[in-house]
């Protein structure tokens, strides 16, 4: 049976039976530890979408988790102009820019309707100490925010754009496929705009892309919908090799 197409959208469940306990927060926990995680947690939050998980210069007040939708990150200049930062989609955690100074440095704004758990900043250092499984997880997460990170400087410095966009739906394919969805067939939540902003490019000329790799039988797009129809190709076309996320 096909692993089925990511849409976004889950139940509010628990911790222990939700399909993503593997790859979020709860990755390696033991069942007490887990039990008490999930006292702490504000389960369920529903977020509108283009509605603020949290804004630039708001006090932090805990981490998130998102469970079903998909949140963008970005800051912007003096005069309004934004640049995505991230995409966070379901088992990613988000909130980590405000250890710095206790204060967000960035938006984190629903592309869709969005469910988020969150660890109040109340309970926070209290958990880390109480769960040292929850205090690993915690760095595996910052410490693949960062290698993220600094592949994507790698990528906007020395791939052209259609490697760029390869490279892009590679790692989602990945993603996807971590978190029980289908690889080969899964929904952007972001519009051309938002991605073309991450991908340092004009939308003009990440359309001219989608639109070679489409005459190219590399992907088939459908509204939003991307099936890659030649993964090798796909490959080939990013010259890079994509870890798991």
């Amino acid at each position: 049976m096909r692993p089925p197409t990511n849409t976004m959208s889950q139940k509010a469940i628990s911790c222990e039976s939700c399909s993503l306990n593997a790859v979020c927060l709860p990755s390696g926990l033991t069942a007490e530890e887990l039990i008490q995680l999930e006292k702490s947690i504000d389960k369920t939050m529903k977020i509108k979408k283009k509605e603020a998980v949290f804004k630039t210069n708001q006090i932090s007040d805990g981490i998130y988790a998102v469970k079903s939708g998909a949140v963008k990150t970005s800051i912007a200049n003096s005069d309004g102009q934004e640049q995505v930062l991230e995409f966070h989609l379901p088992g990613d955690i988000l909130g980590f820019d405000a250890f710095n100074s206790g204060t967000h440095s960035c938006d984190a704004i629903a592309l869709e309707d969005t469910l988020i758990c969150k660890i109040p900043e109340a309970t926070f250092d209290d958990l880390c100490i109480a769960l040292p499984g929850l205090r690993k997880e915690l760095k595996h997460q910052l410490g693949k925010e960062i290698s993220h990170h600094q592949n994507l400087l790698l990528s906007l410095g020395q791939q052209q754009t259609d490697e760029r966009l390869a490279t892009f739906l590679l790692q989602l394919s990945l993603h996807y496929q971590s978190r029980g969805f289908s690889n080969k067939e899964f929904v952007l939540p972001m519009s051309r705009q938002d991605l073309s902003n991450y991908l340092g490019m004009a939308v003009e000329t990440l359309s001219r892309i989608i639109s070679r790799m489409t005459d190219e039988n590399i992907i088939k797009v459908e509204r939003r919908v991307v099936i890659i129809s030649d993964m090798d190709k796909l490959e080939a076309l990013a010259h890079s090799s994509c870890k798991k996320t």
